[in-house]
């Protein structure tokens, strides 16, 4: 029997004419690192305790930090290249089962990607075969390292990143990645986010979604969309999205269509969905929202420990087990 997203993606092919059509994907990867040390970034967490143990400093700089779970994993966790290949096959196993076909979406946005070796590495080991000869990944500003990137089995024409400000300030943060895509005729602009966590002020937030608003302002063409992690809750004052006029949310949208998954992540028993595809009005190609999914395979979910629930299955980094604290999110549009 297909699922949901195989049954929408069959059902695309025949309600949707012959016309030409593309599909989306975006996964926080959540802290998909390497496991050399890099100078210069805070990734001193993901590396062989073998490294850690001959690494100058490295207990000093654990001892700074004030989380006593993150000091721990500072100076405990044991990041092999083995539990990494096993992250990057677990994450290839998601990819290859957005559709039921085994073969991907055409475009993936990623968060929490470490460097472009990682991401090599996710494409060359996890994704084998699949076709993803172009990829993206600017070095942003985020002190732990940690970046947004965009792989395509379309060519990639043009790229850049974003860095955001407030009140002059530049935000030690991920920035927008801005690529541009060509699919056949027609082109794609989409903007790849990870906007500042909930640990930072809305206002940062804010700044991002009026830097994405500004940028989006003058694009012509035949898909403009912004997707990733934006970070954002029902409880943010003043509302982040609120900034974004131009911008129409794929899941509310979805939403008002017929039932869906609850959320994205899940954090103290409450379901949230930081993950969107935000869809430009300028736009020229027609869009189907029914056609948004929170893709939620058995495989990508775990009970909660405390309620029985079934979460995202977290990635354990001590036994390799699991993926990631988000789920993905897809969405095939017709050019």
């Amino acid at each position: 029997m297909l699922k949901p997203f195989s049954l929408m993606l069959l059902l695309s092919s025949t309600t949707l004419a012959q016309g030409a059509s593309v599909t989306v994907m975006s996964y926080n990867t959540e802290n998909l690192f390497d496991t050399s040390f890099d100078d210069g970034t805070d990734d001193t967490t993901y590396l062989p305790k073998a490294v850690k143990a001959v690494l100058p400093g490295h207990a000093e700089v654990c001892a700074q930090i004030s989380s006593p779970f993150r000091r721990d994993q500072c100076l405990n966790l044991d990041w092999t290249d083995e539990k990494l290949t096993k992250k990057l096959i677990s994450i290839g196993r998601v990819i290859r089962a957005f559709d039921g076909s085994g073969r991907g979406p055409d475009v993936i946005a990623f968060q929490e990607v470490e460097n472009r070796h990682v991401l090599d590495a996710l494409v060359d080991v996890g994704l084998y075969g699949l076709g993803y000869d172009h990829r993206v990944l600017i070095e942003g500003d985020d002190t732990r390292g940690i970046d947004v990137a965009i792989i395509s089995k379309h060519p990639i024409i043009e790229s850049q990143r974003h860095p955001i400000f407030l009140e002059g300030r530049r935000l030690d943060t991920r920035g927008i990645l801005e690529v541009t895509i060509q699919s056949g005729l027609k082109q794609i602009v989409a903007y790849v986010n990870h906007w500042p966590s909930q640990s930072n002020p809305t206002r940062e937030r804010i700044a991002a979604a009026k830097l994405l608003e500004e940028l989006a302002a003058t694009k012509v063409a035949d898909l403009i969309i912004a997707l990733g992690d934006f970070n954002t809750t029902i409880n943010d004052a003043p509302y982040p999205y609120s900034f974004l006029p131009s911008f129409e949310d794929a899941e509310e949208r979805a939403r008002d269509l017929g039932p869906l998954f609850p959320g994205t992540t899940y954090y103290d028993g409450t379901w949230n969905s930081l993950d969107k595809i935000f869809v430009h009005k300028n736009s020229r190609s027609p869009i189907y929202y029914g056609f948004y999914r929170i893709i939620h395979h058995d495989f990508l979910l775990s009970p909660d420990p405390k309620t029985g629930e079934l979460i995202p299955y977290r990635f354990d980094h001590h036994t390799a087990e699991g993926l990631s604290d988000h789920l993905p999110i897809g969405m095939e549009f017709k050019l």
